[in-house]
């Protein structure tokens, strides 16, 4: 069992309840802001592009931040984060370089515009108890893989990319995850029970994809972490890595439902 893991949760996930909760819209904003900086500087380390990298990056995502928030046409916003990254190579274009850095820097653009601009959406237009709920069965989901993994887990879900991933974990996780569903749903009333079903599934399966997709991008530069900034965790990018992917998937379907 990961101490530092499980310490770090204890201490973290309270306060992030507290602040969806609480929170002001601004605040909120802001975290997500926050949270897309510091997803592309792990990101640009990951692929160790150079340190300008990160500052054209961010410079795009500040600018597409406020378009998603003003505008609220992601098509434009996903137009400039193609684009913009490709001006630097007109004048000074080398095959290998592009290779190296053009396609990293703009999957990883996309990367975290995808996985954080359905909170936007998902602060201005739903309830809070949404967001609760979301972050609630995904990472019950990933602590239940975690913990039945650890304790009974034999059989390798996806070895190729993941060692450590096992199927009693995945049905462990799913368990949990549609436990947790169940359990805020009671209180906090937002979907049929039906519904609410359907819903935890859909995220902890989601979830799992996140889980692998990190695994994948991961793995093809052979590391370990995409960073340290929470302890026992390894970077923001492992923490939410379920998050992700599972974010725009909880957004379509709250419209789908609604």
């Amino acid at each position: 069992m990961n101490f530092k893991r499980v310490v770090t949760a204890l201490v973290l996930f309270p306060l992030l309840v507290v602040v969806l909760i609480k929170g002001p819209y601004q605040l909120l904003i802001t975290l997500v802001g926050l949270s897309g900086l510091i997803c592309l500087y792990e990101w640009t380390r990951l692929y160790d592009l150079r340190f300008s990298w990160f500052l054209g990056l961010s410079i795009l995502w500040f600018f597409g931040l406020l378009s998603l928030l003003w505008l609220r046409d992601p098509l434009m916003v996903f137009y400039m984060f193609l684009i913009f990254p490709f001006l630097p190579f007109l004048k000074d274009y080398e095959k290998d370089r592009f290779a190296k850095e053009f396609f990293p820097a703009v999957l990883g653009l996309i990367y975290v515009g995808i996985g954080l601009y359905p909170f936007l959406e998902i602060i201005s237009f739903f309830s809070r108890e949404h967001l609760v709920y979301f972050f609630l069965v995904v990472f019950a989901n990933d602590t239940g893989a975690y913990l039945t993994g650890k304790l009974i887990g034999k059989r390798l879900l996806v070895p190729t990319l993941s060692p450590k991933k096992t199927w009693e974990g995945f049905i462990g996780g799913i368990l949990l995850g549609v436990g947790v569903s169940v359990f805020c749903n009671y209180f906090f009333k937002i979907f049929s029970f039906e519904i609410n079903l359907l819903t935890g599934v859909l995220l902890c399966l989601s979830g799992v994809v996140g889980d692998l997709l990190e695994s994948a991008f991961k793995r093809m530069v052979g590391k370990k972490d995409s960073g340290k900034i929470i302890w026992g965790h390894g970077g923001l990018l492992d923490r939410i890595d379920g998050v992700m992917i599972a974010s725009p998937v909880y957004l379509f379907w709250l419209k789908f439902i609604t």
